[in-house]
């Protein structure tokens, strides 16, 4: 294999690569990058966890084709130390050699055919804007539940859900004490899929930038696909189904009231409220009175309050109690107001931007 590439080209798609790459690889070939240069003229940088794959295409000169395996970490390190400009590289059985004016490198050549056959990418089933979607997926990995806890009949809630309905990109994640969606803009296939939530979060902040391309899973089979136009990752689905969160959403018309809070001021609040709490799982306290809401945490010791602003209706006297950390992630995407519906002090608050409707989210109470 003789290729001649450009240095910060090469760099950004093993740095890409070899961030999904096992830190302990059960075995060495694992740790292993795939460089593959067609005849056709098309490079590319492959790698596999047995989980997720990752594939960049590369602009490049192939004098020879050929292909290559490579440490990940290796190649990443030398790529990114190398001066910007042209990068030749010229592999054989036994080595790989890289190298621009004044500096040359030899990195060891792995047995190609020990690495793992990489999935196959279901067809693109429509695509969605980049920025939008990878903002959903983030926050909605936030909500899910830790991948050590989702097991057994909770097993889909380590994962975060992404369902195209009737022209609408559904982005949905939960933990059974927060339910977060999100509404986006499609205009494609129907189609669904429920990815380990860490793994789609760094998928979709990897491909944050312009348009992404989503592949379901085909019937019968478990792998999605995320692309944009250097880089396809595919990824493994969880094998069961998201539950409908959406019939646990409260409706509006049987709450016992609505509050307006601008954001950033309650978010403030209640952070300030935790301070004084013995551990981060000890609730905080929202009080409404005809003047507003008092946010108060600490009990039995230290302890503190805050008073902010609430434009309420029928919540005078009302009182209700959560975990700073989980209020907090849920205010956290509203950007300006937001509302806020309440029932008891033990039934579940609906959260809603006051501009808009394309998140929504589901906040238990703790009770005291």
């Amino acid at each position: 294999m003789k290729i001649r590439i450009d240095q910060k080209q090469l760099a950004d798609a093993a740095r890409r690569a070899h961030r999904r790459l096992p830190n302990n690889p059960p075995a060495p070939i694992m740790g292993g990058l795939i460089l593959e240069a067609a005849d056709t003229g098309a490079v590319t940088l492959s790698g596999f966890d047995y989980e997720t794959s990752t594939r960049s295409t590369l602009d490049a000169t192939v004098l020879e084709p050929g292909v290559v395996v490579v440490s990940g970490r290796m190649l990443a390190d030398v790529t990114a130390a190398l001066p910007a400009g042209p990068v030749d590289l010229v592999g054989d059985d036994y080595h790989l050699e890289v190298s621009t004016p004044g500096n040359q490198f030899q990195l060891p050549v792995m047995a190609r055919n020990d690495y793992p056959a990489l999935p196959e990418a279901p067809a693109a089933s429509g695509a969605v804007d980049g920025a939008g979607f990878a903002a959903a997926v983030v926050h909605a990995a936030l909500v899910a539940m830790p991948q050590k806890d989702a097991v057994g009949r909770f097993e889909a809630f380590g994962g975060v859900s992404v369902a195209a309905v009737d022209g609408t990109l559904w982005v949905r994640a939960s933990d059974s004490y927060r339910m977060v969606q999100y509404a986006l803009p499609w205009a494609d296939a129907d189609g669904s899929l429920l990815v380990p939530a860490p793994d789609l979060a760094a998928t979709a902040k990897a491909l944050d930038g312009g348009p992404v391309t989503i592949g379901f899973p085909a019937p019968g089979k478990g792998v999605a696909s995320l692309s944009n136009e250097a880089v396809t990752v595919t990824g493994r689905c969880i094998a069961t189904d998201f539950p409908d969160i959406t019939r646990l959403f409260p409706s509006k018309d049987g709450a016992r009231g609505k509050a307006t809070f601008d954001a950033t001021e309650l978010t403030a609040a209640v952070k300030r409220a935790g301070l004084v709490n013995e551990s981060d799982v000890k609730p905080i306290r929202i009080a409404f009175d005809i003047e507003g809401a008092t946010v108060s945490g600490g009990s039995g010791g230290p302890s503190g309050r805050t008073r902010i602003d609430a434009d309420h209706e029928d919540l005078d006297g009302f009182e209700i109690c959560y975990r700073p950390g989980y209020l907090a992630s849920v205010i956290a995407p509203v950007d300006g107001a937001v509302d806020m519906w309440f029932s008891t002090p033990t039934k579940p608050a609906l959260v809603e931007p006051a501009d808009g409707d394309t998140y929504r989210a589901v906040l238990m109470p703790v009770r005291v």
